[in-house]
């Protein structure tokens, strides 16, 4: 079998032009679109990411706000919580201090009230009980009532400690004689010879009027005194009359 050359030869020729001509018109155009179709695809997918990656940041962000929002608002609602209380508080403490004060008022006032009356009641009780003294002295003794504060005073003078003794005798001045009632010149008389017999020989004795003394007459030397007065005894009274009172009058609690 013989082999035609120019007919092998006309095939290769013909091949290798079907070759190059596929390869220009139809290989290189699919490439060319199938590197840009790639390509797009690249760009597409890199564009993809790229959201992907935003849309992760802004949740991550809003994430992040939302945290905040919730923190702040937490905060707020605490603050709005703390001064809630606080405001609680103060008007609780001003409630309690109105309370306090008011009660304070009345207890104040009612201490007042009570101060005048038994301070009334004192000094009314204190010239009932003159008035009565002096005449049951009178009816039992025949003598008057300044005439027994004399001799009541004197004997104290007479009885003197030593120590209360040493205190009136510790003054360069006169001696000062101080009564409730008008003393005449006997009674001076019998006075003055009273304190320089028992105190100080010769020491001038200076006398005046006390109607404060309730009933009663002082001696008066330095720093030193010395007194028989009706108020002395009128105290323990005094004392039992508000004891009784105390005890008669309910005492009301304020609740607080």
């Amino acid at each position: 079998m013989s082999i035609d050359w120019i007919t092998v030869s006309a095939q290769i020729v013909n091949f290798l032009i079907l070759v190059w001509l596929l390869k220009h018109f139809l290989y290189q155009p699919v490439m060319r679109a199938m590197e840009s179709r790639e390509q797009r695809i690249a760009e597409q997918l890199n564009k993809a990411q790229t959201r992907e990656q935003e849309a992760d940041e802004k949740a991550q962000h809003y994430q992040k706000k939302t945290t905040e929002l919730q923190c702040k608002y937490d905060e707020v609602l605490a603050e709005a919580g703390q001064k809630a209380e606080q405001h609680k508080r103060q008007l609780f403490d001003e409630a309690r201090a109105e309370v306090a004060e008011t009660r304070a008022h009345w207890q104040r006032q009612a201490q007042q009230e009570k101060e005048e009356f038994f301070g009334n009641l004192r000094h009314r009780t204190s010239d009932v009980i003159q008035v009565i003294a002096r005449k049951a002295l009178t009816d039992l003794a025949e003598i008057n009532l300044e005439e027994q504060i004399i001799q009541s005073f004197i004997h104290r003078l007479k009885s003197l400690d030593k120590e209360s003794h040493k205190t009136l005798l510790d003054t360069s001045e006169p001696v000062r004689i101080a009564s409730a009632f008008e003393l005449n010149s006997a009674m001076r008389g019998r006075l003055t010879r009273a304190v320089h017999e028992h105190l100080v020989d010769g020491i001038d004795v200076e006398y005046t009027k006390s109607p404060e003394l309730l009933c009663g007459i002082e001696l008066a030397a330095g720093d030193g005194r010395l007194s028989w007065n009706l108020a002395n005894y009128l105290g323990e009274l005094s004392e039992r009359v508000e004891e009784a009172f105390a005890s008669a009058i309910p005492t009301e609690k304020v609740k607080e």
